[in-house]
């Protein structure tokens, strides 16, 4: 279903984030002119590519463009001519280049357009006028520092996963200032900065709440370890006691698992036998054998597989996912399908449209575009929250259900109350998870298995405009909470669901997160050190990259409702396909034949240097990135009397990259000297891309972030004032705002239920004490 159909978008751009912002619009249905230079878009010559008749094809290039009508302009004068139809121009001109389309120039000339204005670091700060490509920008965000082993580099996300998620939350920007437009008739400048955009995808929070930065490694401790097969690779918990008992059911053997492992206290058994158990199993069977089986007892675990074999993926087929990608030059070509889909019901009761969001008067309580907008959240971990909080410093209502016997998973602590936490605070409330992925929200906690519980969830929904849930399959059904339920008592109610595989195929009662995740969609086959097995990011960072799609999705619904009218919009998806969709350029490179690309560190095919490099001190690291001869000029400049650098074929591209081993040694002997915010700075006023690569500790103190004023003091009854991550965008007249820490549990179920819905204390009493609903834990168990 197009959501957003009827909408004209103008896209002049040069940068993968900008460009994957107008391909949401395009992807739900938006008509999306893409306009380059005469020279045409730098993007047509970015790997991966496949050369045929003697030409390069960028595969980039044909997934971003894929539902975008090109074109070439002249100057001014025809970009001019375009803007005056748009409803949204995106755009990541330097604000030098601008000219004639700066912010207040475009908003005399067109009030009603949204503009998307992208960049690297935002347009005021010490980094401003710094360059940067997506490894630069992940080492500063202190999104790749966690990623990799711990003796070795951090590793950047593979491919363009993490600049398609920031195209992905520029989008929900501009869809938040296009809902605001129905109520001000006025567009508006939104300026989306990458380092703070991806700043927003890390556990900052928990460095904030401990004092220590989160580790390097391979995945999340205790989660998973990355294990052979006779075939291939699987991420698996072995020491989870749960894959333990199950392996022997799974794999049809007579005998159970040691009884020392499987029947031990606790979840977890001891590593290395758990291990040395599963070693044998796993080498004579095949990686699909062992994800189904295991799966299918309920154990979470991930399949590596690469874009050739998930083409080839049986659930995958049986939804259709994939779509025909028509190319001049190569043919159709199998491509990602859409991270979501949408789907109308059919309701023919009446619809007071009086009470849309669109016609209602905004409240004026939240500064943000999305003030009035009324979010019932029943989602939990990462994925769901981060989606719901999102919409939060949007401006809009965020009421969060939880059930007083099952509060959000991410409120236990396994590791015990940080130091944060005051003295006798809950437990459940201190969680520095829990308190990044909720910030902003308010709470109620009522049991939905009750049928009074029920009641009141469907009293909350009949005066929202949106619901958002990432339980398994079925679970809605259960509490007869589905779509059908919902429109019963809000005819004009969005419902967007998303979970770990959908609620249909073979794989969708499977379980799933982040780590699983990203495993089965195929990120992992891109990600690790030469010839070394995959790699998994370091804390499951698919949960928020797919969390920002479910939220687009979610406004992309509120819209098209908004603007066609009618009963409300459902929108359903999975972890698995948004994921998926993240790697579309791999996906055509396999179906052209070109197969996978090997694991290669964080180097690209037309960059060299492009890694991370040592510097002094202990686990200090620099990210440098040279895509031109003359960036690499810059570079030996920089380094002064280096002779180890001055080879004379590394002046071109082809000498660098043929020789990019002697290379990088030879530039970490160089690096391994210098303190490495010295030498970012000194490459960067060279004009070389460079950033040092910050813990989830150091990147609280980034002097850039802290000139902006991005990070939000924020104070928590148990954890007194911190510091929680800002923004993905800036507004020019309708910012976006938090001034709410995450809520504790039951926080606000009197308030809510009282002055939201009108029950009298006595009957609220009555619901409390028979654990219908549940006031605030406030205090830990056993204080007094």
């Amino acid at each position: 279903m197009e959501l957003l159909a009827g909408l004209r978008v103008v896209e002049w751009s040069r940068s993968v984030e900008a460009a994957a912002c107008a391909r949401e619009f395009a992807r739900w249905g938006a008509d999306v002119l893409a306009l380059e230079d005469t020279d045409g878009s730098p993007l047509r010559h970015h790997p991966p590519v496949i050369e045929r008749d003697g030409e390069g094809h960028s595969l980039l290039w044909a997934s971003l463009s894929d539902g975008k009508r090109p074109e070439r302009i002249a100057g001014e004068h025809d970009l001019l001519q375009e803007l005056g139809t748009a409803d949204v121009f995106i755009t990541d001109a330097p604000p030098g280049e601008l000219g004639a389309f700066d912010a207040a120039a475009l908003e005399t000339r067109w009030p009603r357009l949204v503009v998307v204005h992208h960049s690297p670091f935002g347009t005021s700060g010490p980094y401003a006028d710094w360059q940067a490509d997506d490894l630069v920008i992940q080492a500063l965000a202190g999104f790749a520092y966690t990623n990799g082993d711990p003796d070795k580099q951090p590793l950047a996300a593979p491919g363009t996963i993490v600049p398609r998620t920031v195209g992905a939350l520029a989008a929900v920007g501009a869809v938040a200032a296009l809902l605001e437009r129905m109520h001000s008739g006025r567009g508006q400048w939104i300026e989306v900065a990458s380092m703070e955009a991806v700043s927003t995808l890390i556990m900052s929070l928990r460095s904030e709440f401990y004092g220590t930065p989160l580790p390097r490694g391979n995945g999340p401790p205790n989660w998973a370890e990355v294990l052979p097969t006779r075939d291939g690779w699987i991420s698996l918990p072995a020491w989870n006691r749960a894959a333990l008992a199950a392996a022997p059911v799974a794999f049809g053997l007579s005998d159970p698992a040691p009884a020392e492992l499987a029947e031990g206290e606790g979840p977890l058994a001891e590593r290395q036998p758990s291990l040395d158990y599963f070693a044998p199993l796993l080498a004579e069977r095949s990686s699909e054998e062992i994800f189904n089986g295991l799966e299918e007892l309920d154990v979470n675990l991930g399949w590596h597989r690469t874009p050739e074999q998930l083409l080839e993926d049986r659930h995958l087929a049986e939804l259709d996912y994939f779509q025909t990608l028509e190319h001049e030059q190569l043919g159709p070509l199998s491509a990602a399908g859409p991270p979501m889909r949408a789907s109308r019901p059919d309701w023919d009761a009446e619809i007071d449209e009086a009470q849309s969001f669109a016609r209602r008067e905004r409240p004026g309580d939240a500064p943000g575009p999305l003030d009035g907008l009324r979010v019932v959240d029943f989602t939990h971990a990462w994925l769901g929250p981060y989606a719901a909080t999102l919409l939060s410093d949007l401006g809009a209502e965020v009421i969060k259900i939880e059930g007083p016997k099952r509060p959000d998973l991410w409120r236990h602590e396994p590791s015990g109350p940080p130091p944060a936490a005051a003295p006798g605070a809950h437990p459940l409330n201190v969680r520095a998870n829990f308190n990044m992925a909720n910030r902003g929200k308010r709470n109620v906690s009522i049991a939905l298995d009750a049928e009074a519980g029920r009641a009141l969830a469907l009293e909350l929904v009949a005066r929202a405009d949106l619901v958002l849930e990432n339980f398994r399959p079925r679970v809605l059904q259960n509490l007869r909470l589905t779509h059908d339920d919902l429109l019963a008592v809000n005819p004009r109610i969005a419902l967007v669901s998303c979970s770990g595989f959908g609620a249909d195929g073979p794989y969708s009662n499977y379980r799933a997160n982040g780590g699983s995740t990203e495993a089965n969609a195929g990120w992992n086959s891109l990600m690790g050190y030469p010839g070394s097995p995959p790699r998994l990011l370091g804390t499951m960072q698919a949960d928020p990259i797919v969390g920002a799609q479910m939220a687009l999705a979610a406004l992309a619904a509120v819209h098209c409702r908004e603007t066609e009218g009618g009963p409300g919009i459902r929108a359903e998806g999975s972890m698995f396909e948004a994921a998926l969709s993240c790697l579309d350029e791999y996906l055509l490179l396999a179906s052209a034949g070109g197969g996978t690309p090997p694991r290669d560190g964080n180097r690209r095919p037309d960059a060299a240097p492009r890694e991370l490099f040592p510097c002094a001190g202990e686990d200090e690291w620099i990210a440098i990135s040279v895509a031109t001869d003359e960036q690499w000029a810059a570079l030996l400049e920089a380094a002064a009397a280096e002779p180890a650098l001055r080879e004379p074929a590394w002046r071109e591209a082809a000498g660098r990259l043929a020789d990019v081993d002697r290379l990088e040694r030879a530039l970490a002997g160089w690096t391994a000297g210098w303190d490495a915010r010295t030498l970012q700075r000194r490459l960067q006023s060279a004009g070389v891309p460079a950033g040092a690569a910050h813990t989830t500790l150091s990147h609280l103190g980034d002097p850039h972030l802290a000139a902006r004023g991005w990070w939000l003091p924020l104070e928590h009854a148990d954890t007194g004032v911190r510091r929680y991550q800002g923004f993905a965008w800036r507004f020019s007249r309708t910012p976006a705002a938090c001034e709410r820490p995450a809520p504790r549990l039951g926080e606000h179920t009197r308030e809510i239920l009282a002055e939201a819905l009108g029950h009298p204390d006595e009957q609220i009493d009555r619901w409390i004490a028979g654990g219908i609903a549940a006031g605030l834990a406030a205090r830990r168990p056993d204080s007094r």
